[in-house]
């Protein structure tokens, strides 16, 4: 993934949390049935690993793609295809990848993740790697994981509002085109989620909130606010802590602040939709080559899988 972190500035406009009012909770069982299995989002996250790196243009990217399509059919989703051109960057022609779970209305909660790699490992601590593309087991491919296994879990749900599971491409390789733009969205990052919301693929009035996850699988993950999405939506934040304190995995949420980040829920912040970001950004292993499997820990994806089953399934009107 990215990350490239900026200070919280005075925006030119006025974000509304209006929507972000439907997420409640309704602990109504000390010992509640949930469906994530954890074994199943570890080897969704190998299954994206063994094609190797899924940086843009490589035989991986392509194949991955297929992948996401031939599992999520395969669970019952129809799959929809969003292709476009990236924004930011000439000449690259990206895919984003959703569907839906269709609730008691046709409002949606947005679950996301993005599933390029990087194609190149500029953090890496030998100079002769610097220019390799990233396997991204934690960057890409465990969000990706969880996404996919949390698109079986919540189909055992009678869901007051629709989900949207998207998987965002092109989001990546920040920092390599010389963009300067004004603001955090105009950006050689996140691509996929720039074009996603530029092109209305969802009505933007039906989205009442977003989850994105990214970075979710090492074994010493710390999850904390993004200060940019808490400013606005920290009654989201708090209610996914809490939530997480209930199931007993407060040793990855922690109330703490990463600072600003952009990432794919920025766009959809910047157009007045609720969304946070569930990112660890103490994973030392963050575009280098030792971005591998063995740094997942399927622990960690059970963690952040059931607090967001658990989430979605006692959200209501």
């Amino acid at each position: 993934m990215i990350k490239n972190i900026f200070a919280v500035f005075i925006c030119m406009f006025l974000f509304s949390c209006s929507n972000a009012n439907a997420l409640n909770n309704n602990l109504s069982s000390s010992n509640p049935k949930l469906y994530f299995d954890s074994k199943k989002a570890y080897d969704y996250v190998k299954a994206q690993t063994d094609l190797g790196p899924r940086n843009y243009g490589s035989e991986a990217h392509k194949k991955v793609r297929e992948y996401f399509k031939k599992e999520i059919s395969n669970m019952g989703y129809e799959v929809f295809s969003h292709k476009f051109e990236a924004p930011y960057i000439k000449g690259r022609e990206g895919e984003n990848i959703y569907a839906f779970l269709n609730g008691k209305t046709d409002n949606y909660i947005i679950i996301a993740s993005h599933y390029d790699s990087r194609s190149v490992s500029e953090k890496d601590p030998l100079p002769a790697n610097r220019n390799k593309p990233i396997d991204g087991a934690n960057d890409g491919a465990s969000s990706s994981g969880v996404l996919l296994e949390l698109m079986n879990a919540l189909k055992n749900y009678e869901l007051d509002y629709s989900i949207c599971f998207v998987l965002f491409d092109l989001e990546d390789d920040g920092d390599l085109f010389d963009v300067v733009g004004t603001s955090p969205i105009e950006t050689d990052w996140i691509q996929g989620s720039i074009a996603f919301v530029n092109d209305n693929v969802l009505d933007k009035n039906k989205i009442k909130f977003g989850i994105l996850l990214d970075m979710v699988g090492s074994s010493e993950a710390l999850f904390k606010y993004e200060n940019f999405a808490y400013t606005y939506y920290s009654d989201i934040y708090k209610n996914v802590w809490s939530n997480a304190r209930y199931l007993g995995y407060e040793k990855f949420f922690v109330n703490d602040f990463y600072g600003g980040i952009i990432d794919d829920h920025t766009p959809f912040i910047f157009n007045n939709i609720p969304f946070i970001d569930v990112i660890d950004m103490s994973y030392k292993y963050h575009h280098t080559q030792n971005d591998t499997i063995d740094k997942i820990d399927i622990n960690t994806l059970e963690a952040v899988g059931k607090t967001i089953e658990f989430t979605i399934a006692n959200t209501f009107k």
